[in-house]
């Protein structure tokens, strides 16, 4: 018997919204909305600080899990006459955003500048409130001028079309951590499950003692080069004897093609198609009415992933 687990999930998919939206001509309303302006002005309580003498302006962007939004609205320009007397500014209105926003980031103006450069990041969702002593050297990046926090249903459409590109082609189409698990060595050859193999990070058993043991790595071969790649002992060399108990060899291995711009455009071309699919169909039953619906040839969809599907080797059986 042997089983997979998932040890490390991807941190990126093979599209990103943006990719989806365009390639599929499905809009991006359901992006979070760049904040308004919020007020700006010098301090209340003159006192000397770190700006200099100048004209600044700011503006916030939301931050949710999937990205950033474009720079918001700009706030109403504020000129530090005098910082040996009032250098420093105060921010009231930061506007607060949706449910999936986590963080907002302020960015400002060098004195007299044009560029909003990044002032800092309120790590909330619920402070209105910041004051402004950081001078113009301690800025940090440029303001984002695209909206990457995306769309919260394309990004579950995403994760689900590609959990079926890899179920139907037996890969791992972005970097992914997983264990094979065994019951026993077999007599030879270990078929490593989800290719592209990147790296077999360890194998580990328990031995007759009941131990835990990691396999020295000089005792096997990996073969990455096959597909689905392979491990056997060396040369002259067998594999350890375990502990009769289920799950008693552990192959824990990194997959994947590698990055999204390593997945072959073939199988991005297919999760496009069904992406596109089920955000135009969510429901499993269409009202045909007096509409005719014609399913596209096998051959012009699913068939797509055919040359990238590996055979099963019974691993999760």
């Amino acid at each position: 018997m042997s089983s997979l687990t998932l040890v490390a999930a991807p941190v990126v998919e093979p599209l990103t919204v943006s990719e989806v939206a365009q390639r599929a001509r499905i809009d991006s309303m359901n992006q979070e909305v760049p904040p308004s302006a919020f007020t700006a002005a010098l301090a209340a309580t003159p006192i000397a600080g770190n700006l200099s003498n100048g004209v600044y302006r700011t503006l916030a962007t939301f931050v949710t899990a999937d990205g950033e939004t474009q720079a918001g609205g700009i706030s109403a320009p504020v000129t530090v006459a005098n910082n040996a007397v009032n250098g420093k500014m105060e921010y009231s209105g930061i506007p607060i955003g949706g449910s999936l926003v986590t963080a907002r980031k302020l960015y400002r103006t060098a004195a007299n500048g044009s560029t909003y450069l990044l002032l800092t990041t309120l790590t909330n969702n619920t402070a209105t409130t910041y004051t402004d002593n950081i001078a113009d050297a301690s800025l940090g990046a440029q303001a984002p001028t695209t909206n990457t926090t995306g769309d919260p249903e394309l990004n579950a459409l995403i994760r689900t079309i590609r959990h079926a590109a890899e179920g139907y082609t037996r890969r791992a189409l972005v970097t992914q951590t997983w264990d094979l698990k065994l019951d026993r060595f077999p007599c030879w050859t270990i078929h490593v499950p989800k290719p592209t193999l990147q790296s077999v990070v360890s194998i580990t058993y328990v031995d007759t003692n009941g131990t835990t043991q990691t396999l020295d790595p000089a005792r096997y071969l990996v073969d990455a080069s096959s597909t689905p790649a392979r491990i056997t002992p060396v040369f002259g060399g067998i594999w350890p004897i375990t502990l009769y108990q289920n799950n008693a060899v552990t192959v824990r291995f990194v997959a994947g093609y590698g990055l999204a711009a390593d997945v072959p455009d073939g199988i991005k071309s297919w999760m496009i198609i069904r992406i596109k699919h089920l955000f135009d169909n969510p429901d499993a039953i269409v009202v045909q009415g007096r509409l005719q619906v014609a399913e596209m040839p096998r051959a012009l969809v699913d068939g797509m992933l055919d040359e990238y599907t590996v055979p099963d080797f019974n691993w999760e059986h």
